[in-house]
């Protein structure tokens, strides 16, 4: 699922960066300081419709960790979880008929919530890659293994994605079984940290370090419990809730393919939002609403489309900046100029003369190349 992902596709909630600045500041740090290198401000965390990059929530993550300074903090303290804390998902999940299947939604959808991984559920049942039954090099008990592979972030980061979400994992299931659970074991494919002395406390079982996955073990007798909140039909609405969440997250970065295929097909002749939305068979309001979910809108992509096309003219014929802003559809010649100044702080002419300028030397370092070649 990961292996091709860019780092700038929109599908973390905002949600998870207006929790992580709010718990910066119960430590006295700034939004700011929360939200550097992120391209994000302070007025964007009251937008939670916003989706924002799996980059952006990497370097706010990396924020985090360098102003608190303490590798290891979050396997100090216990959490306490509720099912509202993962929205749709967890009622989904509460809603199902044994712990098998929660687990099931819960590893189906869980991008969700912009996950910076992929989870795989391997059951007692089912084979491993070697053809042998689910069970740990360490013990001969049957277990069922919920697998994070694929991480997007590296190092520190990394490290604070796989361990807070095996250290969420104990208080989220204990709530579905409605009992005290433990995992058996868990493994990490890293080396021990400096801070391995805090695992015991955090997990209760043994942990293993460079192993070949991140994995949280548990019985396997678990997964037939049957849940206490369970309810078909409840289940059935939240699950179909859930997978139009997700399709509409998978196709967000599509729809704005789209629409730059559909912008530069006929340049010149730019068609309105409404236009577009007929195209793509979606209604006006709709595609405003997923667009500004994407952090984006039809002006923003309608603006990136012109500045590609004025730096392509520019670069590759003698069109005169009327010309230009003419194909962009510009209705006077100085708006077009200046749309381009603020796009890359030069004007059009002077765009044009550092490219000329550029290409002049590349021309006088060849030649000159070639008589050095020759002597």
């Amino acid at each position: 699922m990961y292996a091709n992902t860019s780092l700038d596709n929109r599908a973390v909630p905002m949600a998870q960066i207006l929790n992580s600045v709010q718990a910066l500041a119960a430590r006295g740090f700034t939004q700011e300081q929360a939200l550097v290198g992120t391209g994000l401000v302070p007025s964007d965390l009251d937008n939670l419709d916003l989706r924002v990059s799996y980059r952006q929530r990497i370097q706010q993550l990396g924020n985090m960790l360098a102003l608190i300074g303490d590798n290891g903090f979050w396997l100090d303290y216990p959490n306490e979880v509720s099912i509202s804390d993962y929205g749709l998902l967890g009622y989904a999940m509460m809603s199902s008929a044994t712990l098998d299947k929660a687990v099931q939604i819960g590893v189906k959808y869980h991008r969700m919530a912009g996950s910076l991984f992929n989870l795989a559920f391997l059951r007692a049942d089912q084979l491993d890659e070697e053809g042998s039954r689910v069970l740990s090099c360490y013990s001969e008990r049957s277990q069922a293994v919920l697998r994070l592979d694929n991480v997007l972030a590296e190092g520190e980061v990394g490290q604070y994605v796989a361990e807070s979400l095996f250290v969420d994992l104990t208080p989220l299931i204990s709530l579905l079984l409605g009992k005290s659970f433990q995992p058996l074991e868990v493994h990490f494919s890293y080396a021990k940290p400096e801070y391995a002395s805090r695992y015991e406390r955090a997990f209760g079982c043994p942990v293993y370090f460079n192993q070949p996955f991140s994995e949280f073990h548990f019985d396997a007798a678990l997964l037939t419990h049957q849940l206490a909140e369970a309810d078909s039909s409840t289940a059935q609405t939240c699950e179909e809730s859930c997978r139009k969440v997700l399709n509409q997250l998978d196709i967000g970065v599509d729809i704005i393919s789209n629409i730059c295929h559909l912008l530069l097909s006929t340049p010149g002749e730019f068609p309105k939002l409404d236009a577009i939305a007929n195209k793509l068979s979606i209604g006006t309001r709709t595609l405003r609403r997923r667009l500004k979910g994407l952090g984006t809108s039809y002006q923003k992509i309608l603006d990136d489309v012109k500045k590609e096309l004025a730096i392509e003219y520019l670069q590759t014929t003698t069109l005169s900046v009327q010309e230009i802003s003419d194909l962009l559809g510009y209705s006077e010649v100085t708006n077009f100029r200046r749309a381009f100044v603020k796009w890359v702080q030069l004007s059009p002419y002077q765009y044009r003369k550092k490219i000329e300028a550029s290409e002049g030397a590349k021309a006088q370092e060849t030649d000159t190349g070639s008589v050095v070649d020759t002597l």
